[in-house]
């Protein structure tokens, strides 16, 4: 009853600082709309919003309150794009629900994990103990901002997609990649709890379903799925060909930051993971090496 309440009492802090976030935004916006074009104006609403949720996660003394920026940042933003706009239908529509899957499943799985205001994400502790004092810098600016950036900048072709008054339906194809995107996620996080529950130790390596093929087949749906985005818009509308740059950067992000990072942190008690390594694509859906 006690975990159950300190979750209770840490989601509802977490949604005030969301909701606080957001008002400052959308008052920005409409602070700002006459003097700035669109996408700039979103883009300091989102650093706004984001130093707020740090500034939450500064007061309730963990980083990990931000971690739901992640999945609703997009959603919220393109939602309300399409008010401002007054941009329904079915297209724009299309675009929405596929995205509110990944939202769902995101968020979704950070509320089944979360217990309290103590929950610290792994990465998070080990940026604390090699940052020491400028920790809240490293928090502020490596935590926060900088997954802020790359997720406005993935979005861009969902958000410009957001004030057009064009359409094709080859724009469906971007929405097909966004929900394939979502269901490798799904199954994977499915098959990544199958073996949790399964195992016998820590220690294992997961050798079922999507993983015996790939070592991040939960990465491969979200690399597809701002992809897909970037394609919803680009298909119809190839004069926007150069926003590529921001599903880019994330394929980037997860080539040299995340997958190094986390594998380097799982060789410290998985002690098969080189083998597994060596066998294993990395994203691709591939045959094992022998």
């Amino acid at each position: 009853m006690k975990i159950q309440k300190e979750k209770v009492v840490g989601l509802l802090a977490l949604l005030l600082a969301y909701v606080v976030a957001i008002a400052a935004g959308v008052g920005i916006f409409f602070l700002l709309k006459d003097h700035v074009n669109y996408l700039i104006n979103i883009l300091i609403c989102d650093v706004v919003a984001t130093v707020i949720v740090w500034l939450f996660g500064v007061i309730f003394k963990t980083a990990s309150i931000y971690d739901p920026y992640w999945s609703v940042q997009t959603i919220i933003i393109y939602v309300g794009l399409l008010i401002y706009f007054n941009n329904w239908n079915l297209f724009t529509i299309v675009a929405l629900v596929t995205m509110s899957l990944y939202t769902i499943r995101l968020t979704g799985n950070f509320i089944r994990g979360f217990h309290s205001l103590s929950y610290v994400d792994w990465r998070y502790k080990m940026l604390k103990e090699k940052s020491g004092k400028l920790y809240q810098l490293v928090n502020l600016f490596g935590i926060c901002m900088f997954p802020t950036l790359v997720v406005y900048s993935t979005s861009l072709p969902l958000f410009v997609y957001a004030s057009l008054s064009e359409f094709s339906y080859l724009d469906f194809i971007g929405s097909i990649i966004v929900l394939i995107g979502v269901l490798l996620e799904l199954v994977s996080d499915h098959q990544m709890k199958v073996f949790i529950k399964n195992r016998t130790s820590r220690e294992e390596v997961i050798n079922i379903g999507l993983w015996k093929y790939s070592r991040h087949p939960n990465y491969l749906g979200e690399i597809m799925i701002w992809f897909g985005v970037y394609f919803i818009l680009m298909i119809g509308h190839i004069n926007y060909w150069y926003l590529f740059f921001g599903a880019f950067i994330n394929l980037l992000m997860f080539l040299f930051i995340s997958i190094p990072m986390e594998e380097k942190h799982m060789k410290a008690y998985k002690p098969g993971l080189d083998d597994y390594i060596k066998s294993t694509s990395m994203l691709l859906l591939l045959p094992r090496k022998k």
